[in-house]
């Protein structure tokens, strides 16, 4: 017996390395972690009795690591009624383990549970010797990837936890480590990134925080004390928490120092779901560099370009030509699910990218496939994912065009003709096959008894019954699927079908009921504000796609007018502007959440009246054929106004006002003449302000406070023209996400003293500002400041400052970008960049030790990110993050010297008795614009205040 030993160590070892050729990456940790205990414990237990059943175990794994499964289970069900007679307790527990093992490859979750529960039922009677501990951590990993499979990641979460325990307290800590890796599987489940994050650092050894992880950590693995294998899986695991979380490219390289740790070990079903992974970032970077660099929308496909991350890649094509060469390698693996996952992910981006010619191969690839899945929650998953990829092609097939198609297929790109010459209507999957996949899925997800994939499987066959105009199914089926999952439950299931249910409402004229469906959908994401990067990810689509609409659909209908006056609408009730106008503010709280990927934004509500009596908040909302207005003035009702947009044009309202917003920028070049400079700029003041004159006249508003709505973020409010003067020639301006995030104090004249920091030389590719140096030698002449220039300028410096000192101002002259993407919106000091999601460490540092937060932060060099149009919301996010009351800002480059003119003239005002910081801004620009040098509006323009005005 003793010379078997080893050669059964080694068997085991080889079953372990085979089974990644099997499962997915989550489950095949699982069965890793059981190689390195369970042929030790094995073996111990069983050394005194006869090798038959050892010889049937080992034909198990013979037959287990074939693939096949049912001849599996009867050999090591044989093996366990053996030990059974044997009174083997230990080892038959053991050995149903492996049979609840191999019920899960097959799909057969009742026997799997029965399996796993009668060995656990077993050891639960053993005395707690140390091998019983050791294979009774074996069995609740085990029973802990049955649990994940089944979609109840809490309790698998419970269990490995469980398991955890035990190697803990007999130090086996490389267990520990595979053990927190399956825990942040079903963290991610859950939704707890930031969690899952934190286990992942823990398990790798690495000290970090807000899962924040330099080149410098990156090369300190791999580590001597850790198993290669498991710092790969883990590396892997974190790669993707931090592309859910937004950042991206901390993902690409975590990722591929896990891919590079990988290769010597040449192990084919790894390298493939690291290709996978590797595939999945590249896409999310190729689908955010149209913001900062835009490329022609379709690309053709190379093969010069690997899956190899290359910091060289700039382009849009680039990344998406690496996301395709990932995902092609990934195919390479045994893996169905593997393969299965990279051809579907291959298939969604030729559709985006409207590439037609591998299109029907690949589906019929991925429809032979699925059908070797078994039935489990990812599989489900995976075909409804499979279905929503099919539901766009046909749909895309369609005569007309409906925007309140099913929510789930907001996300399908609208399909060009040249795209539609590769394929016929023959080609793309009927609406009977797609019906009966579903039909098919709804009774796999019936046989695992899990009631939100049910949920979905519903939902979706009531999309394609509204798809093919039968409204009453749909609106039964959307129904149904609401009764199987709560709200409170299940929120992120249930919102998706509430709102499909709101959509189905209202294409049936029944508005009051769509009212109510679409209240319903928004309180449940409302309760999911904590949560809102949490939902599924693969039902989860972008956050314009997911959520934006929703809010914006309510608003519709609450600002359609009265029945018994259609057209007049100022007869909308004061109780629907005030739905509306709250929740406008809402999705900005949303997105700004949503732009952090966590929950750190909360706000309570502000009456105007308490902050301002002169001031007007102004509320643009865009709305698919018309532009609403909506003003507030204090101690009178809510007033309304709207503009029809696109009567003449096939189009959204959002393209007519892009059209006139892309015309503003292209005159704001000082250089370039323009027959009609001012055209765009008068069209803005037509639609936002003209309405609104009479009112604000009559109230004796000086100061109009914008809470603006997508692209309207990015307009200059100051340089809006009635035809005779500009804006900010009759109003101070502020700008703010919503008034529930201001802070109403003014400032006061008697503390100002000022904490200035800047960078006057180039570095770190970003170009001097020569200007720096005399706009912060100007500030200190006019109000006591601190100076850190230059090499003093460092973020060590500057928060000993901030911490020691109590400064009501921080103005840094420094580059900086605002962006739509939180990784590329930063502040830039002499040796790093300090991106957004840390500006609260720097600055709310002060507020902590001493209770006197910031008043005002100047950024007077910042800048947002070429190309993109919804950069703004960056810089809303530095005005949040900071913690400052009020942040004053750039929207886009300015000189050097007109913004040293500015800023100085702007404290000389805000130095003056009963000053606010809205009117010594006002001034300021004022002044660039009655000067001979400056008046072009692209001088002074750009400077912002978000937040207080006061």
């Amino acid at each position: 017996m003793q010379k078997k030993y080893p050669k059964l160590k080694q068997i085991f070892r080889y079953l372990s390395k085979k089974f990644y050729n099997i499962r997915a990456l989550l489950v095949l940790i699982l069965l890793f972690f059981i190689s390195l205990i369970a042929p030790i414990v094995i073996t111990q237990a069983a050394l005194s009795y006869s090798s038959n059943p050892l010889e049937l175990i080992q034909k198990g794994q013979q037959l287990y690591q074939s693939q096949q499964f049912s001849e599996a289970v009867k050999i090591w069900q044989q093996a366990a009624d053996l030990f059974r007679e044997q009174g083997d307790v230990l080892n038959q527990s053991m050995s149903l383990s492996n049979v609840s093992l191999s019920y899960q490859q097959l799909g057969e979750w009742e026997e799997a549970k029965t399996a796993i529960a009668q060995s656990l039922s077993l050891l639960d009677n053993q005395e707690k010797t140390t091998v019983q501990q050791g294979i009774l951590a074996a069995s609740l990993d085990i029973d802990g990837q049955l649990k994940l499979a089944l979609g109840q990641p809490q309790n698998a979460l419970e269990t490995w936890q469980k398991a955890a325990s035990i190697y803990q307290k007999n130090s086996h800590q490389t267990q520990v480590i595979q053990s927190q890796i399956n825990q942040a599987q079903a963290m991610q489940q859950l939704g707890f990134y930031p969690r899952a994050c934190q286990t992942l650092l823990d398990a790798l050894n690495i000290n970090s925080q807000d899962c924040q992880i330099s080149e410098e950590k990156l090369q300190l693995i791999p580590q001597e004390n850790t198993a290669i294998s498991l710092q790969i899986l883990g590396l892997r695991s974190l790669g993707n928490v931090l592309r859910v979380t937004g950042q991206t490219k901390q993902s690409q390289k975590v990722l591929l120092k896990s891919f590079q740790l990988a290769q010597p070990q040449k192990d084919p079903e790894i390298l493939a779901t690291l290709a996978l992974s590797l595939g999945n970032t590249a896409q999310i970077l190729g689908n955010q560099t149209p913001a900062r660099n835009p490329q022609p929308r379709t690309i053709e496909l190379r093969s010069e370009i690997s899956c190899i991350p290359s910091s060289t890649y700039q382009t849009r094509e680039q990344f998406y030509q690496q996301a395709i060469a990932c995902y092609r390698q990934a195919q390479i693996g045994s893996s169905s699910l593997t393969k299965i996952q990279a051809q579907l992910n291959l298939l969604s981006l030729l559709i985006q990218q409207q590439q037609g010619k591998e299109i029907p191969l690949l589906i019929n690839q991925i429809e032979d496939r699925l059908t070797v899945l078994p039935s489990s929650q990812k599989t489900i998953l995976i075909k409804l994912k499979f279905v929503q990829q099919l539901m766009c092609l046909q749909n895309s097939f369609q005569a007309s065009f409906n925007q309140l198609t099913p929510p789930i297929l907001q996300s399908c790109s609208i399909v060009k003709p040249g795209f539609k010459s590769y394929l016929t209507q023959e080609q793309i999957t009927s609406w009977l096959t797609i019906q009966n996949l579903l039909e098919t899925t709804l009774n796999q997800a019936k046989n695992i008894e899990h009631n939100p994939s049910q949920a979905n499987v519903l939902g979706y066959l009531g999309a394609s019954y509204q798809l093919m105009g039968n409204l009453t199914k749909a609106q039964e089926l959307t129904e149904l699927a609401l009764q199987k999952v709560s709200g409170f439950n299940y929120p992120e299931i249930a919102y998706l079908w509430q709102w499909q249910l709101g959509r189905l409402y209202q294409l049936q004229g029944e508005n009051t009921k769509a009212i109510a469906a679409y209240r319903l959908t928004v309180d449940i994401l409302e309760s999911l504000r904590q949560d809102l990067v949490v939902t599924n990810t693969d039902l989860q689509f972008d956050f314009r796609d997911s959520v934006e609409p929703v809010y914006r659909e309510l608003v519709a209908q609450l600002l359609q007018p009265s029945s018994n006056q259609p057209e007049n609408p100022e007869k909308i009730s004061q109780e629907n502007l005030k739905k509306a106008r709250d929740l406008i503010e809402s999705l900005q709280l949303a997105e700004l959440n949503n732009f952090f990927r966590e929950a750190c934004i909360e706000a309570q509500p502000q009456q105007i009246e308490q902050i301002d009596p002169h001031a007007a908040v102004i509320y643009s909302i865009v709305l698919p054929e018309r532009l609403a207005v909506i003003l507030s003035v204090p101690n009178q009702p809510l007033s309304y106004h709207e503009t029809t947009l696109n009567k003449q044009f096939n189009q959204t309202s959002s393209r007519e006002i892009e059209e006139v917003f892309d015309e503003m920028f292209a005159n704001l070049n000082p250089f370039i003449p323009s027959p009609d400079p001012l055209r765009p700029h008068q069209q803005f003041y037509n639609w936002l302000i003209r309405p609104l004159e009479t009112e604000l006249k009559e109230n004796n508003i000086k100061t109009l406070v914008f809470v603006l709505d997508g692209l309207l973020r990015g307009v200059p409010m100051a340089a809006l023209h009635d035809g005779k003067e500009y804006l900010i020639e009759k109003y101070r301006i502020a700008l703010t996400p919503g008034l529930q995030l201001l802070s109403p104090r003014s400032l006061s004249q008697e503390k100002l003293k000022i904490l200035a920091g800047g960078l006057a030389e180039a570095r770190q590719g970003f170009s001097a500002l020569p200007g720096v140096t005399q706009e912060v030698k100007d500030i200190s002449e006019i109000l006591p400041a601190e100076i850190l220039l230059n090499q003093e300028f460092t973020r060590p410096r500057l928060q000993t400052k901030i911490e020691s000192t109590s400064f009501p101002i921080v103005h840094l002259a420094t580059h900086g970008q605002f962006s739509s993407q939180v990784e590329e919106t930063f502040l830039l000091t002499w040796d790093e960049r300090i991106n957004v999601k840390n500006l609260d460490q720097l600055l709310r540092e002060r507020e902590e030790k001493q209770q006197t937060p910031i008043e005002m932060l100047i950024l007077s060099a910042c800048q947002t990110a070429t190309g993109d149009k919804r950069a703004v919301l960056g810089l809303a996010g530095v005005a949040v993050r900071s913690g400052a009351r009020s942040t004053i800002a750039t929207l886009w480059s300015v000189q050097d010297q007109s913004t040293a003119n500015l800023m100085a003239e702007f404290y000389k005002i805000l130095n003056q008795p009963g000053i606010t910081k809205a009117e010594a801004l006002r001034q300021a620009q004022l002044s660039l614009l009655h000067s001979g040098e400056y008046h072009h509006a692209f001088y002074w323009a750009p400077f912002v205040l978000v937040g207080n005005w006061l």
